[in-house]
């Protein structure tokens, strides 16, 4: 899993939830140390619920949680002993159809939008170190966003580093459009091409439209980008090094020969 989005945690409102523990990264049935609410109010909650009345007491009178809200659970590893914390965000289950957002806001149903691993934290997601070291400050600034969740501050180093790309790559162009159109002509393949407009759109969007996106993404981009920089990079290095390291052997087996 990633530092923080990428939680590998099932059934997290459930007594024992079973996953990767961050700390000893065995899978495990972890013990619920507590669990209360932390955004907007501070507000305790038992094992039995996340949303509504504890439900191991029947008897208890249901008490209404706010509809945006963050939970935030405690758990401890069996194995390690260590403890992890994650942060459960929740927000209405809006529909596609503009028309019923109203009522969907008015029935103050919610569910959970995604899960940060808070602690411990992790190092941010790096691009290969064949990658120019400008993409890959870029990059890695994009990803620190991405774990904290700023997700359009993310989408825009996300563009810069697509940007730096193009850059390198000797792209011309007027605006970042054109240049990513331009990598064709710089032998890039077109799905590499494609795939760096998606993180164009995403940055532009965050950045000139003020839109929000998900983690899930935000994370996508982030691989898109790591992708093409395998294949501008990584690979054409590693075939470099394979015809050197079959020429040494040519050039070794022309010297043994008699």
């Amino acid at each position: 899993m990633s530092a923080r989005n990428r939680v590998t945690i099932d059934a997290l409102d459930t007594y024992q939830p079973a996953g990767e523990c961050p700390n000893c990264k065995l899978h495990v049935a972890f013990t619920h140390a507590s669990r209360r609410q932390v955004w907007p109010q501070l507000v305790e909650l038992s094992y039995g619920r996340s949303s509504g009345p504890d439900l191991s007491n029947p008897v208890q009178p249901q008490q209404q949680l706010d509809m945006f809200r963050v939970v935030e659970h405690v758990l401890t590893c069996p194995r390690c002993r260590k403890t992890c914390v994650l942060h459960e965000h929740f927000g209405p289950d809006l529909p596609d159809d503009l028309e019923k957002v109203g009522e969907a806001l008015e029935a103050k149903a919610s569910k959970v939008r995604f899960v940060l691993l808070v602690y411990p934290v992790g190092e941010p997601d790096l691009l290969a170190p064949e990658a120019p070291e400008s993409v890959r400050g870029l990059f890695v600034e994009g990803a620190r966003c991405q774990q904290a969740g700023a997700l359009r501050a993310a989408g825009a180093m996300y563009r810069a580093a697509v940007e730096e790309i193009c850059t390198d790559r000797g792209a011309e162009g007027k605006n970042l459009i054109a240049m990513i159109a331009d990598l064709v002509n710089q032998g890039v393949p077109a799905e590499v091409v494609r795939d760096l407009d998606e993180a164009r759109l995403l940055g532009n969007w965050s950045l000139h439209k003020g839109l929000n996106f998900s983690h899930d993404e935000v994370a996508d981009v982030a691989s898109l980008i790591k992708e093409a920089v395998f294949l501008l990079y990584v690979q054409p290095e590693q075939r470099a090094a394979l015809r050197a390291a079959r020429q040494v052997r040519r050039n070794g087996h022309r010297t043994a020969a008699p």
